[in-house]
């Protein structure tokens, strides 16, 4: 069997046309029991949580199909209301239906948030958005760098899981990679590293290339020039030029 990793992604070769893709993604102390250090609702948590597994894949191409939640807390009542987020998050998808399965913590009594979110994809080998970016492409920052409190202050900057799926279905889009804690930057030079080429970045960028991502609150889209009116008009989010590459 022929498995691979791509970024995130756990690709496997499940047929001669498909690959079958795994994204995991884990949270901790962001919630509302006792030791959680970020005070937020469970199904905020489990919202975004699964929003990045979600994201992953269709960056890639896949189209979702299981999530699958580890929950090291109670099912009554803090496992009821991350349930609840998985559900709200996948309720928004409107081209594909994904099952959603998993466990809960009976056993041990638990004072802190956490779990472990599993999403698995498939993809047509041929419509696989990997290693397709060109010289002369146009790379893009769409949404905002943003962390911990940053994400429930600011929803006007944040790419939600709607606006993945629309980046998804567009044909023009090269490339999309959604950012992640080591920030723009290091998501810039995988991109130019494993497409050969290099980026000249814009004068004037107005974001911290260091920053964490958080949960997928931002993405670097790869297109030609002439599309970038689309893009802008698409997703109603920051739109940032970030250079061409050569």
């Amino acid at each position: 069997m022929d498995i691979k990793q791509i970024r995130d992604i756990t690709v496997i070769s499940f047929d001669e046309n498909r690959y079958l893709g795994i994204a995991c993604d884990s949270c901790g102390g962001i919630g509302l029991k006792e030791h959680d250090v970020v005070k937020v609702a469970p199904q905020v948590t489990a919202y975004h949580t699964g929003k990045v597994v979600l994201a992953e894949l269709m960056s890639l191409g896949f189209k979702p199909m299981i999530m699958a939640d580890g929950l090291a807390v109670e099912m009554n009542d803090t496992g009821k209301q991350l349930i609840d987020g998985f559900n709200e998050v996948l309720s928004k998808l409107k081209t594909t239906k994904v099952h959603l399965t998993g466990s809960t913590e009976e056993n041990i009594k638990t004072v802190q948030t956490s779990m472990g979110v599993t999403c698995i994809g498939m993809c047509d080998k041929d419509k696989l958005k990997y290693k397709k970016t060109n010289k002369n492409d146009i790379c893009l920052t769409i949404g905002m760098p943003l962390v911990g409190n940053e994400v429930i202050n600011n929803p006007d900057k944040v790419l939600d899981i709607d606006d993945f799926e629309k980046l998804y279905l567009c044909d023009f889009i090269k490339e999309i990679l959604p950012v992640g804690s080591r920030g723009i930057k290091a998501e810039l030079n995988d991109l130019c590293n494993y497409n050969e080429i290099a980026i000249n970045l814009n004068e004037d960028i107005n974001i911290d290339l260091k920053k964490s991502g958080g949960p997928s609150c931002s993405a670097l889209v790869t297109i030609e020039e002439k599309h970038i009116d689309i893009i802008r008009t698409l997703v109603n989010k920051p739109v940032e030029s970030m250079g061409r590459f050569y």
